[in-house]
Parts: C-alpha cells; sequence; structure tokens
C-alpha cells in the first residue's frame, strides 16, 4: 500500500507543471509530503526527481523552494544535494544540477521563459540557505546566466559575488573570455561588460583582463568578432561623451598599446584625467609601462614639458628620469634626455630617492633606483 502511495503521490508532484488552472498550495503539499515523505525521492521513467521535473518545466517554479526545503527535511538525493537541487541531470550532463539550468534556461530550451520567475526563485533559495555565494563558483552560474534572457539574473548573482566577475574561472578560463570563447555575436559580452563595469569602473568593465596566454580580452574579442563589432559592443556600455569618468586610455597603454590611436579617436577626453587608482596622467602611464624608450619613441620625451620631466609619478613617487632607470633594462637615452633637461634633478632625486627606500624597506620588492648611474652617464 505504501509503494502505490508513494507511486500516486510522486506522480501527482511530478505532473505540477500540468496543473494550469489550480496549482496546490504549500499546505496542500505539505499534507502530502508529510504522509509520503518517500514521494518526493519518486524517480519517473526519465529518472527524474520531483522536484527536477517541476523545475524543468517552470510552469511550477515557484514551488521549487518548498520542495528543495522538505527535500532537505528528507534527506533527498543525499546528505549533501540540498534537497534534489545538486542532483545532477540523469541524461544531459552540460545541465550539472537545478542551480545551473535556473541560472540558464532560456527561450529556446523552454516553453515558459521567464527571466524574473527564475529570479525569484533563486532569491527565495538564498533567504533559505539554499543557495549559497561558494556555489556561483563552484557550479559556474555566472557564465550560465550570462545570456540577454538572463540578464535579470545575472545581475543578480553578480551583486551577490562582487569579486566573481573578475576571479572566478571555468577550465581555467576567466568568465569574460569564457563568454567570448562560446559566443557567435557580441551581445552576451556588452550585457558582462555592463555589469562588469558597475563592479569594475577603474578596470574598465574587465575589457583588459588576460586569460593564461597573456591575450586581453579586448584582443580575443577582436580576433573573435572583428575590429567594427567589438568597438561598436564597447561603445554601448562606454559611451563616448561618458568617457571623461573612465580611464580607459591608462588601461590601454598599460595593456595594448598598439591600439591606442584607435582608442584615443573615440575617448579622448579620458587623456586629461587621473587615474584614480594610483593618481597618474596617461604619460605617466604610458612611461611606467615600460612600452615608451627613446629610441623608439623619442617624440614622447621630447614632447614633455619642463613641468612633466620634474613631476613625480604619484604610483611610485620617482621622477621621470627615475622611472625610466627603474626598469630592468634602463632606458639610458631615455634618462640622458630627461636629465639634460633639469640636471638639478640628480641631487634633488638622490634625496627624495632615499627617503622613499627608507620607507619601503619593510616591503618585499621595493625599488632601487641609483641615480648616481645616471649622473656619471650625464657627465658623460
Amino acid at each position: 500500500m505504501m509503494e502505490g502511495l508513494s507511486k500516486t503521490t510522486g506522480e501527482y508532484l511530478h505532473n505540477l507543471q500540468k496543473k494550469k488552472k489550480k496549482k496546490p498550495s504549500e499546505k496542500i503539499l505539505k499534507k502530502m509530503i508529510d504522509a509520503v515523505p518517500s514521494s518526493l525521492s519518486y524517480e519517473n521513467e526519465d529518472g527524474w526527481l520531483p522536484i527536477q521535473s517541476t523545475a524543468w518545466f517552470l510552469a511550477s517554479t515557484p514551488c521549487i523552494p518548498y520542495l528543495a526545503t522538505e527535500g532537505v527535511r528528507h534527506n533527498v538525493g543525499g546528505a549533501d544535494k540540498r534537497g534534489g537541487l545538486l542532483v545532477r541531470h540523469p541524461v544531459d550532463n552540460t545541465r550539472i544540477n537545478l542551480l545551473q539550468l535556473l541560472a540558464k534556461v532560456a527561450k529556446k530550451t523552454n516553453p515558459v521563459p521567464d527571466d524574473t520567475l527564475c529570479l525569484n526563485v533563486l532569491k527565495t533559495l538564498k533567504e533559505s540557505n539554499l543557495l549559497l555565494k561558494q556555489d556561483i563558483q563552484d557550479y559556474n552560474l555566472l557564465a550560465s546566466s550570462c545570456r540577454i534572457e538572463g540578464q535579470l539574473r545575472f545581475d543578480y548573482l553578480a551583486e551577490m559575488d562582487l569579486e566573481g566577475l573578475k576571479h572566478h574561472r571555468y577550465q581555467g578560463e576567466t568568465i569574460i573570455h569564457v563568454i567570448i570563447n562560446a559566443c557567435d555575436s557580441t551581445e552576451n559580452l556588452e550585457l558582462f561588460l555592463t555589469t562588469a563595469l558597475k563592479h569594475h569602473p577603474e578596470d574598465i568593465g574587465l575589457l583588459f583582463q588576460k586569460n593564461d596566454k597573456g591575450k586581453t580580452a579586448f584582443e580575443c574579442a577582436l580576433n573573435r568578432y572583428g575590429n567594427e563589432a567589438t568597438f561598436d559592443a564597447i561603445e554601448q556600455y562606454i559611451p563616448l561623451d561618458g568617457a571623461e569618468q573612465i580611464p580607459i586610455l591608462h588601461r590601454v597603454v598599460e595593456n595594448a598599446p598598439q591600439y591606442l590611436n584607435e582608442f584615443g579617436m573615440r575617448y579622448p577626453s579620458s587623456m586629461f584625467i587621473r587615474d584614480k587608482t594610483n593618481g597618474r596622467k596617461l604619460y605617466q602611464s604610458e612611461l611606467a609601462s615600460g612600452n615608451k624608450t627613446f629610441n623608439r619613441d623619442c617624440m614622447f620625451f621630447l614632447h614633455m614639458s619642463d613641468e612633466q620631466v620634474r613631476e613625480i609619478d604619484p604610483g611610485t613617487d620617482l621622477y621621470p628620469f627615475m622611472v625610466s632607470d627603474s626598469d630592468e633594462t634602463s632606458d639610458l637615452s631615455a634618462i640622458y634626455h630627461l636629465l639634460r633637461r633639469n640636471p638639478s634633478l640628480a641631487n634633488s632625486g638622490f634625496a627624495h630617492n632615499s627617503a622613499c627606500n627608507r620607507k619601503r624597506r619593510k616591503e618585499e620588492n621595493p625599488i632601487f633606483v641609483v641615480p648616481y648611474f645616471s649622473c656619471v652617464f650625464l657627465e658623460m
């Protein structure tokens, strides 16, 4: 008799999505489950649990948090399966569990797609401690939800883990690189950049985040979508008239200097702001990047004003000639030119650098500059 009750009640729970006119209340479901708790573990002919059938068809999605809560109470799927939420799909291994399904389900895969509906379920699961911050990384929920049909869910999950957009990895790749590799159009990239810009404005929405091969997301997007489509996508989330608040050119000279001209034409006002992360002006970022040498671009140094020659870099507390002297391979021609413009900096630089070194002695990798060598070179 109990086996028959379990089967009958289990089939009823599997078919909740078919009850279009009147869904059972939680009170009725509780009475049924309390009477026949084994019904929560009843598998249909496809090997699905009732909570999986409910999640897949979405028409009865609001029941998911309650079924999960009851499932935890009755150990559905096992002690570590969170009431069935973490039970693997019996056929489609691309859907690891119901959390990932709720994050990624879209129009083409479900007859009742609703971003708001799925979002509300995720919120309720979070409030019941059935959706945890760690789940976002463990089950790749950010990349799964980053699609136009899941915009609300993507924004919500990003808010749950503010550093997730930057630090989460899927199969060794950062989230933005996963999206670029997986998507044929720029729509999902635009969605990612729009959300990432809210949380990482100084990193320009992680546009220049590098993969393990040292390629920035911007460069990968160029290879994937082409020049025109990529810049069109960037301009969608960084409007041309709002660029004065974002140090985009500073990031370009640090990570993709070969594209400085193309970005400069689109965001000229970025040239006149300071980078909030280190206080640098654009020319200081260019010099500190190590990409400017006297032999390759002497006009950069010749165009520096007297004020710029003697202005201390706020990121390193060094004069420009010291910045040129502090790289692994000192740019002797740049040092010579800068000191020739203002020889007095050699003595003042020695005193300034001595004070700075005393402050840095406790740091793991202090910057040591030898102005004496530059002075000798100047005398030569």
